[in-house]
């Protein structure tokens, strides 16, 4: 029996395989440090260990609850998109899921009607294209350039538009790149949109983790009654929990109820448990994190000034998220290096020759690239460089 035709379309995930194999490397014996982490590699907070502990055993947390998640979770991402994010939303407005990735399937199959087109800039985080295609539309991706710091402008909007063009994929900062635009340059698209009727989808993952005070507004700030926009947010970066699988979609009512329609059937509501570890962090603050930013800082900032010491790599400077996303075309073509044609060849070179693993940025839609994670030890940072540095050295 054949299985569906969606099955031609649909690409696993590029950041898992090369995880995948580091993890093979690792089982043998050799010494692999990962550059490819797109996870906090901090523990999740205590107080949450905590609470987590004392709501297994109240028996209500074994049972069914509601589809759109708890009401005191609700009531906290209420509070906290108000006091972090300036958004003015009520529980209507809130559904929780499985995740940030859950939340983000959920919603294209929410707005997305066949053949729909949704604009994605590139470089992109490899589940865009692959969540609008599972919901029946079609991706079209807006070219970015290093020259440009990987920043979209109106100009390419008005040219990719068509009348086919429902949603436009926002994140700020990037995941790959980690770079943040500016307030300014943020309004400029966000006031595209509006005026051309294309929904937002601001991926808001990564918010708190800026770190030299460049910061982009949820453009749910400006489209306060949500005609346009959707925010997709959760607690796996900012509060080291991946792993718990709690996201959530902030929208308008119409959205919110469609949303819930699938996700009764998909998943009916998130595990309590889960959703009791991200009330606990969302109601102790962001102090844990604060912590968390100052070692990405200090890791960021050591980061780049290697890379800017290697001969041939080009670097943007990013500041936010954990990723840098070096230029390495000049040894990943040209015939530096033998047998290797393209950043998936340099990444497998690097990862057989040197046991370090990055992502390569075709995963991402950008040949001639690589994802560094600064979300590792400092002790692993420093020496997966070195091995880094030691491997250009050695092809010169």
């Amino acid at each position: 029996m054949e299985i569906a035709k969606l099955s031609k379309l649909i690409t696993p995930s590029g950041t898992m395989a090369i995880s995948n194999k580091a993890r093979v490397l690792r089982e043998q014996g050799k010494p692999v440090i990962g550059f490819g982490a797109g996870e906090p590699d901090f523990p999740t907070p205590e107080y949450v260990i905590k609470d987590v502990q004392a709501a297994a055993e109240d028996t209500s947390n074994h049972k069914y609850s509601p589809v759109a998640g708890l009401t005191i979770l609700k009531e906290e991402i209420v509070r906290t998109s108000e006091l972090y994010s300036g958004i003015n939303v009520k529980q209507e407005n809130v559904l929780v899921s499985n995740g940030g990735k859950h939340a983000i399937l959920t919603t294209f199959m929410s707005i997305l009607n066949p053949g729909d087109e949704v604009l994605i800039p590139s470089p992109y985080w490899t589940t865009y294209p692959e969540a609008v295609k599972i919901s029946g539309g079609n991706p079209v991706i807006v070219d970015t350039e290093f020259d440009d710091d990987f920043k979209i402008n109106t100009d390419q909007l008005d040219s990719l538009k068509t009348s086919k063009t429902k949603v436009l994929v926002w994140v700020s900062p990037s995941n790959p790149t980690g770079v943040v635009y500016t307030k300014e340059e943020a309004e400029k698209i966000y006031n595209w949109a509006f005026e051309n009727n294309v929904w937002i989808l601001s991926d808001e993952l990564y918010e708190h983790l800026v770190y030299e005070g460049i910061t982009s507004p949820s453009p749910a700030q400006y489209d306060t009654e949500l005609n346009n926009t959707i925010v997709i947010n959760g607690v796996a970066k900012a509060y080291s929990m991946t792993g718990w699988r709690v996201g959530w979609i902030i929208a308008n009512a119409d959205v919110i109820d469609m949303a819930k329609k699938i996700q009764s059937h998909a998943t009916s509501n998130v595990a309590n448990i889960s959703q009791i570890a991200a009330y606990s962090a969302l109601k102790n603050g962001l102090d844990e994190t604060k912590l968390m930013k100052e070692s990405f800082n200090r890791r960021r900032l050591y980061a780049i000034e290697e890379f800017s010491n290697i001969e041939n790599i080009n670097l943007i400077k990013s500041t936010g998220a954990f990723y840098l996303f070096p230029d390495v075309s000049y040894y990943s073509s040209n015939g530096v290096i033998n047998g290797v044609h393209n950043s998936i060849d340099f990444c497998n070179w690097l990862l057989d020759e040197y046991f370090i693993a990055f992502v390569p940025g075709e995963v991402f839609g950008k040949n001639g690239f690589l994802r560094c994670s600064y979300a590792l030890s400092d002790d692993d940072l420093h020496e997966g460089l070195s091995r880094f540095s030691k491997a250009i050295k050695e092809i010169q």
